[in-house]
């Protein structure tokens, strides 16, 4: 499993739960690393479809304009 340092920001791999990290030491603050939350990937598919809509309408407008 993949383990996160919240104090060092050190991502290191460990078989079982780890009791330190190896950088710093510290006890506390060993975060299990997981891929992107579902509502992350939702909202950047969300503002690249408003951006995408925006430069598309952007040019557009200009050529019937123009």
């Amino acid at each position: 499993m993949r383990y996160h340092c919240s104090s060092c920001h050190l991502a290191f791999d460990a078989a079982e739960e780890p009791g330190e990290c190896p950088r710093c030491h510290v006890e506390a603050g060993l975060e299990l690393q997981v891929g992107v939350p579902l509502a992350v990937k939702l909202f950047g598919a969300l503002l690249a479809c408003v951006i995408t809509a925006s430069v598309v309408g952007g040019v557009l407008g200009r050529l019937v304009a123009g």
